[in-house]
């Protein structure tokens, strides 16, 4: 992340921060290659980036074709020695990014709808393994073919996925130095049980065909709840956070919060969110 903006900065004359608050649109950046080294953004693979500016408290995503790196290298071998902790981040980011890109307004996306859920199917099954051995380099391969996957455009391809509940939780790392993944863990079901009206029949698909829910006599709307429970529950089975209380975060900051998600007004492609979305959001997942 840090990286591109570097290569990107490296090229330009004034304040690297113009860059990442696009006052300023690269046009050319240094040769950047990277080799992994942890499994979680699929930053190797695309152009963006997401830079928090500490002494603004300010937590912002930028991109450019330029920042795309050269080459990556992903070996596996390289991610055994990531912590259980940071391991489980790195899973919740993928699955969270899929999850971003899954809920659109496009229609007719079969092929990209399979190949999400089939990310999820995989980064499922294969969590739980990993954390019981941590150094099977079988385990870490897979997990990090789903990173990049997850947030290298193809499974955005004809669609635009929705990114509130990245936009979200970037308020909130912004202010509080806590994990991103550790934020999405608990911030992305609320927005998720938010936005089952805007949709139900595509939270109820994804339901029964990545979290198993049986459908049987239950309305779309049941489905849907059910499947976003299973989620959570799958991530906090991970031993990732699930309440804003477990990082000693409370309502005394919201307002900071809700002014930083919305410098740019109403955000999200699935559904638009105002200012009392994120409230809510904030407080259902203190």
């Amino acid at each position: 992340m840090s990286s591109k903006l570097i290569v990107a900065g490296a090229k330009y004359d004034g304040d690297a921060w113009d860059i990442v608050t696009k006052k300023v649109f690269i046009q050319d950046a240094l040769p950047l290659g990277t080799v992994l080294t942890l499994a979680a953004t699929g930053s190797e693979m695309n152009s963006g980036s997401v830079i928090t500016n500490a002494a603004t408290e300010e937590k912002l995503g930028w991109g450019s074709p330029a920042a795309f790196p050269k080459f990556s290298i992903l070996n596996p071998a390289y991610t055994v020695s990531v912590p259980k902790n940071h391991t489980v981040y790195g899973m919740v980011d993928m699955m969270s990014h899929v999850l971003e890109q899954y809920f659109h307004n496009t229609t007719n996306t079969p092929v990209t709808d399979e190949m999400c859920e089939g990310v999820l199917r995989t980064v499922l099954s294969t969590a739980p393994k990993l954390l019981q051995n941590l150094e099977d380099i079988s385990l870490r391969e897979t997990i990090l073919l789903a990173g990049t996957i997850g947030l290298n455009g193809f499974l955005s391809i004809g669609s635009r996925g929705d990114w509130a509940s990245h936009n979200i939780e970037h308020a909130v790392s912004a202010i509080y130095d806590i994990p991103h993944a550790g934020g999405l863990a608990i911030l992305q079901p609320h927005w998720m049980r938010l936005n089952v009206p805007v949709n139900p029949e595509r939270f109820a698909g994804l339901a029964t065909r990545v979290f198993g829910v049986d459908a049987t006599g239950k309305t779309a709307e049941e489905i849907a709840y059910e499947g976003i429970d299973r989620l959570s529950a799958f991530w906090t089975s991970l031993d990732a956070p699930s309440r804003l209380a477990d990082y000693n975060i409370d309502d005394s900051k919201f307002e900071q919060i809700i002014e930083h998600a919305m410098q740019n007004g109403p955000f999200g492609n699935f559904n638009k969110l105002q200012a009392e979305d994120v409230r809510t959001i904030l407080q259902n997942a203190l």
